[in-house]
């Protein structure tokens, strides 16, 4: 990991700042109990739910295999696009799967518990490290309400 890594500015998608410093917090999951947007941090897919929340999206709390299950608000994606669901594992499972979203060109946006931040990596070089060399997929919001300009 380089510190361009961590560098959100250079993100092909606008970014908000106060999604910038958000810290991982494995207790702040989807549906949690304690969990209320980004405050105290945020798992993976508190982190990128939210994120796609800001640009309109609508998702529902899912955990991973619920999200790979799901029909009703997403579908899988054939080719990776920007704003995609991208779930990778140590395992072929989608069960405890790690979530990140796509940015485009192969560009991942995630929050790892190894780093701590929220950070930018190619999906090639996430997959090189154990705790991610299983691609389970990709996933698309089909049901989307986006605002006028914002993407």
């Amino acid at each position: 990991m380089t510190n361009s890594t961590i560098d959100l500015s250079a993100s092909p998608i606008r970014i908000p700042v106060h999604f910038h410093g958000v810290v991982y917090n494995a207790d702040h999951f989807p549906g949690g109990a304690r969990t209320k947007g980004l405050g105290g941090g945020a798992n993976c897919q508190q982190y990128v739910y939210e994120l796609l929340r800001h640009f309109g999206f609508i998702v529902p709390d899912f955990r991973s295999s619920e999200l790979w299950e799901d029909t009703e608000y997403t579908v899988v994606s054939e080719t990776m696009r920007r704003f995609d669901l991208v779930l990778v594992n140590s395992r072929p499972l989608a069960w405890g799967a790690h979530l990140g979203l796509c940015l485009g060109s192969d560009l991942i946006l995630h929050l790892s518990r190894r780093i701590g931040l929220p950070a930018i990596e190619p999906l090639a070089e996430m997959i090189r490290r154990d705790e991610y060399s299983y691609f389970i997929g990709a996933k698309t919001a089909c049901r989307r309400c986006l605002r006028e300009g914002q993407i």
